[in-house]
């Protein structure tokens, strides 16, 4: 039987992925792009563990630019271009007969274009947890649909289509066909309720994911334990490095006490949180935060955010806080 191929560029897809594998008929192969914070170590874990045939990480960073100008040099060029960076670099090459089904959660990314140039099918699975159910329209999926001649794009494969709409993606995973807001035609959806995959997991899978994502000894006495879960505020340009640290810090005083405070920064996060609080235990930034909602001997007393939707589908908690920015900024001046 043909393995499958999983391609992810976050860690909460490596989770999602890993949920997957535990369901394979036979272990799948599995490509990491670089763009994944720790992504060597994360496969070096990942490998460990024995749940796939193959783990690889890919730097789609240094395969060069496949785009080109004009309508013709598009049409002949781009997707030869597209292929030949993608397998010149260390020669790297997929070979689609090879696998069952191929699952990427990017498919505007590098690895995304070249499955479109080598002509792939693929299944797109969701970014983040439960995206295609999300309010807001999708603006970006009907963008690309506003662009000149879309139909005709679409219909010859000139240059690239993403979040599905490529011609060729063979479904697009959803957590709830009923729920999904995406501008998709209700038969090229096809569900997968990943909170059901979470739940379903065994106390043997449950440690098995741990070993892979919990890479930080955790203390003796957890009691009253707070988790602050932070958002980058400083990489979006809403503020300097030095308001955001005092920020966090009248939050903390505020909201965090009463137990061990646990700290995880978001994976965009470079800030020192060790430095910022000391004695706390900072959880590894590339740990998708759902993973603690299983894979801790214990629940947290509290968990605290700022202006950030992480708290949504957090259940390891007993009380949950989520703060405005100005409401953070407010306390910081105080």
């Amino acid at each position: 039987m043909k393995p499958d191929l999983y391609i992810c560029h976050t860690a909460y897809q490596v989770l999602v992925e890993a949920c997957r594998a535990f369901e394979a008929s036979c272990p799948p192969a599995l490509v990491l792009s670089a763009a994944l914070p720790g992504a060597e170590a994360l496969a070096e874990r990942l490998r460990a563990t024995g749940l796939f045939a193959g783990v690889r990480v890919f730097d789609e960073e240094k395969c060069g630019n496949a785009f080109q100008k004009g309508f013709w040099r598009t049409l002949l060029l781009q997707r030869v271009i597209g292929r030949r960076n993608v397998e010149k670099y260390y020669g790297f090459c997929l070979d689609g007969t090879q696998y069952r089904d191929i699952y990427i959660h990017n498919d505007w990314s590098v690895l995304g274009r070249y499955l479109q140039d080598k002509g792939l099918r693929y299944i797109l699975c969701e970014d983040t947890f439960a995206s295609t159910c999300a309010e807001g329209g999708h603006l970006l999926i009907r963008q690309q649909r506003a662009l000149p001649h879309f139909a005709l794009r679409q219909a010859f494969g000139y240059g690239y289509l993403y979040w599905g709409d490529w011609k060729k993606v063979k479904a697009i995973e959803t957590e709830s066909i009923e729920k999904a807001t995406v501008p998709f035609a209700r038969e090229r959806l096809l569900q997968r309720c990943q909170k059901a995959a979470f739940a379903a997991l065994t106390k043997e899978q449950k440690a098995l994911l741990s070993s892979v994502f919990i890479t930080t000894p955790l203390p003796a006495d957890t009691a009253g334990a707070v988790l602050f879960l932070t958002r980058d505020f400083v990489s979006e340009g809403l503020m300097d490095e030095e308001t955001q640290r005092r920020m966090y810090k009248a939050v903390a005083a505020k909201h965090c006490s009463g137990g061990p405070l646990f700290i995880k920064a978001h994976p965009r996060d470079a800030s020192d949180y060790a430095a910022l609080f000391p004695g706390a235990v900072v959880l590894d930034r590339t740990m998708p935060s759902e993973v603690l909602n299983f894979a801790l001997p214990f629940r947290f007393a509290k968990a605290v955010t700022v202006e950030s939707t992480v708290l949504k589908a957090f259940e390891a908690a007993d009380e949950k806080v989520s703060l405005t920015l100005d409401e953070a900024l407010a306390e910081a001046r105080a």
